[in-house]
């Protein structure tokens, strides 16, 4: 069976020219430490880690990030440290999308240490098979290179030293893991300071400043990331939003603008836009972010907002209430709504909105005696997949033989009740795609779109 999945991305990595909706997607796991020692725990992340980073290289493979992972299991309930089961790693990869999933465990015996990778290929039934490498100890880096070139079937990649100093290896690993920011950005430091090149290090550092809102300290990291790393697009993306929230927007625009114009950016340059006052400019983004995702909320909410500043309030009633029928519990765009009304003299539904608001959020019932903030919304997205298309009919498929139908609907009859109605569209939509007779599903969505189109 493994033979067949090498086969097979060697196939795919021979193409000249792949679609990134075509690529292989793989998603990869922390590794099972089998030895009794705890201390070597943080190996298993590192792995993982190491895995990544070499598929990374490969353009006709979509690796998930170690981000994209922990929101999976964010979204299921599980703790970011929970070492899953097999069952648990294949529900994750039907929900995520992915193709292959890697797993596997690490042993230490004396001076023997051994890596075991589970190559699991979804779209054969969940089939595995094992890969193993062995050596010592201190070679870690080097042994996970060629576990990584086994899997890829480029075992002659394997033979290749890798840059990365060990220590400095350990203390980027040590630093993701650790849930204290101040520890978290002394590792980082230490990882940089052993390797400067360290473009994972330095993005996981930009990163930690930007979660601590320093944002000039994040953007001199983050900036040090050559052209060509796999973590430049989202490190770009994460310094333009350092320089929006700095009030430097032209430069803030001057990095969106070098990204590939999907959703999350055309919104952010609109803020930007909207931020420098150029109105028009703003709209032109925030209106195209609705025709490439036309259920995303954030975009009419923005032109929403604008539209309100500038006392259009015909334009304003109508993207708010765009914006509502995506997302109906928003706070911020209840109250917006309600002073548009009251403006054109609709007091009593201005009323109601209002009150609605007010009782979903202490901050927005400030507003009532107070002026409005900035009310731009921005993508903070830690992922920046470059218009990646994950759900394929294939995946999709897989993803239905995976679970059981209704598991499937409860979870959209859950967004429904809470109002996130664009979301449940869009999985009724896929949901349909591969069950066109469930009248469940038909019937669901005749529901979503009843309650979207009552306000």
């Amino acid at each position: 069976m493994l033979r067949r999945i090498f086969i097979y991305i060697a196939l795919v990595l021979a193409a000249t020219s792949t679609a990134r909706a075509d690529a292989t997607t793989v998603l990869v796991f922390p590794f099972e430490n089998l030895s009794s020692d705890r201390t070597l725990d943080w190996i298993g992340e590192g792995i993982a880690e190491l895995i990544i980073e070499r598929f990374q290289a490969e353009p006709a493979i979509y690796v998930f990030s170690r981000e994209e992972r922990l929101a999976g299991y964010e979204k299921v309930g599980i703790p970011e440290t929970t070492m899953v089961s097999r069952a648990t790693s294949l529900k994750l990869g039907w929900d995520t999308g992915a193709d292959t999933i890697i797993a596997g465990r690490f042993s230490r015996t004396g001076d023997s240490f051994e890596i075991v990778a589970r190559v699991t290929d979804l779209e054969l039934a969940g089939s595995a098979d094992e890969v193993k490498v062995s050596g010592k100890l201190e070679d870690v880096i080097s042994l996970t290179t060629s576990l990584s070139a086994q899997i890829l079937g480029k075992p002659e990649a394997g033979t290749v030293q890798p840059a990365t100093p060990r220590s400095a290896f350990e203390n980027y690993i040590r630093g993701i893991l650790n849930p204290d920011p101040q520890k978290r950005i002394e590792l980082l430091q230490t990882a940089v300071r052993l390797y400067p090149q360290y473009g994972a290090a330095l993005f996981q550092l930009g990163r930690a400043y930007h979660l601590e809102r320093n944002f000039k300290v994040s953007n001199q990291s983050l900036e040090k990331i050559p052209q060509g790393s796999p973590y430049r697009q989202q490190a770009q993306f994460t310094a333009a939003l350092n320089y929006f929230y700095l009030a430097d927007y032209n430069r803030a625009l001057t990095a969106l603008q070098a990204l590939p114009a999907n959703y999350d950016v055309l919104l952010d340059m609109g803020a930007a836009q909207s931020q420098k006052g150029d109105y028009a400019g703003a709209m032109t983004r925030w209106k195209s972010a609705t025709e490439i995702d036309p259920l995303g909320s954030d975009a009419f909410f923005n032109m929403g907002y604008a539209s309100f500043v500038r006392g259009e309030f015909d334009a304003a009633i109508r993207n708010l209430n765009e914006s509502l029928k995506l997302r109906g519990r928003d706070s911020e765009a209840l109250f917006l709504l309600g002073r548009a009304y009251e403006h054109q003299g609709r007091l009593d539904e201005s009323q109601k909105l209002i009150a609605q608001a007010t009782r979903l959020s202490q901050r927005v019932e400030r507003w009532l005696t107070q002026p409005l903030p900035k009310l731009e919304r921005v993508s903070t997205s830690t992922v920046f997949r470059n218009g990646l298309e994950i759900w394929t009919a294939n995946r999709l498929a897989r993803r239905a033989r995976g679970q059981d139908l209704s598991v499937w609907l409860d979870a959209i009859q859950t967004a429904i009740d809470s109002n996130l109605y664009g979301e449940a569209v869009r999985e009724l939509q896929e949901v349909i795609r591969v069950f066109p007779d469930s009248t469940e599903a038909r019937s669901l969505l005749d529901d979503v779109n009843r309650r979207r189109n009552s306000r």
